[in-house]
């Protein structure tokens, strides 16, 4: 089976882009565990293609074709930018603190192969990952629809304000967390715990606004803390090494408590 689709280089297109590519290896009837991986692999080579490589340019396409077959997922992202694979291939590791950067490193740790190559014509950027179906045989991650939604939900408790999300943390959600964020510190609040538990996705975008708004507290004095991580989840950010730089809670009352514990 081979599917091909093709989107114009435009934030909205995200969301079109995670139901097609779900609803194809849907079909396949693969492991939740590689549906994931795939998912969240594919949205990392769609991003990398928006913002570097078609710089946001509507006139510019991305293709994105999915191959399956008995053995192996095949996935090609391709743009029409400079296609500059140099840049890939000289990059250093982000910093822990730097926000962007990630995007690359998590394609090669979820994908058994990946490779950087000229487009058509030499025009554009080409990443193909390559996916051993004979890995996964076990559905241990249990996977929701996937809403385009992010849905906060406030409240306070004692000077802390929990906000308790739903929904994926990726390019355009991770823009309007930062906002809601920003509004908390505006009004002196700087004391946020972030209950994670009905996040259902994170990618190295979502990844960028936590650091972001991170800092953002810090500048203000203030404390962010997560909680209630799923395994899958909590797997990026030790892929990452974020989980050593951010305070990650196995439940909210855990969290709460150790806000309380440092005002005594």
């Amino acid at each position: 089976m081979k599917k091909v689709f093709n989107y114009p280089s435009c934030l909205e297109s995200e969301s079109r882009m995670y139901q097609d590519v779900k609803g194809t290896l849907s079909l396949a009837g693969l492991p939740k565990t590689l549906l994931y991986k795939i998912i969240l692999a594919i949205s990392e080579g769609f991003t990398n293609a928006l913002i570097h490589g078609n710089k946001y340019n509507r006139e510019k396409s991305i293709q994105i074709s999915i191959t399956i077959n008995k053995r192996l997922v095949i996935a090609d992202i391709m743009d029409e930018g400079a296609g500059n694979i140099e840049i890939l291939r000289s990059r250093k590791a982000p910093d822990l603190f730097q926000e962007g950067g990630r995007g690359v490193d998590l394609m090669e740790s979820l994908a058994d192969e990946i490779r950087f190559e000229k487009g058509q014509n030499d025009s554009g950027l080409k990443i193909s990952m390559i996916f051993d179906r004979s890995k996964y045989i076990s559905d241990d991650y249990s996977l929701s629809d996937m809403e385009d939604k992010m849905e906060f939900r406030k409240k306070d408790a004692g000077s802390t304000t929990v906000i308790s999300m739903s929904g994926r943390l990726d390019l355009s959600n991770g823009g309007k967390l930062k906002e809601e964020i920003k509004n908390l510190l505006t009004s002196g609040k700087i004391s946020i715990h972030l209950n994670l538990g009905e996040v259902e996705f994170v990618n190295s975008s979502g990844l960028g606004a936590l650091v972001s708004m991170m800092k953002e507290i810090r500048i203000h004095r203030g404390r962010l803390t997560l909680s209630n991580l799923a395994d899958y989840v909590q797997e990026i950010f030790d892929i990452t090494q974020l989980s050593h730089i951010f305070e990650i809670y196995n439940s909210e009352e855990e969290a709460l408590k150790s806000y309380s514990e440092i005002t005594v």
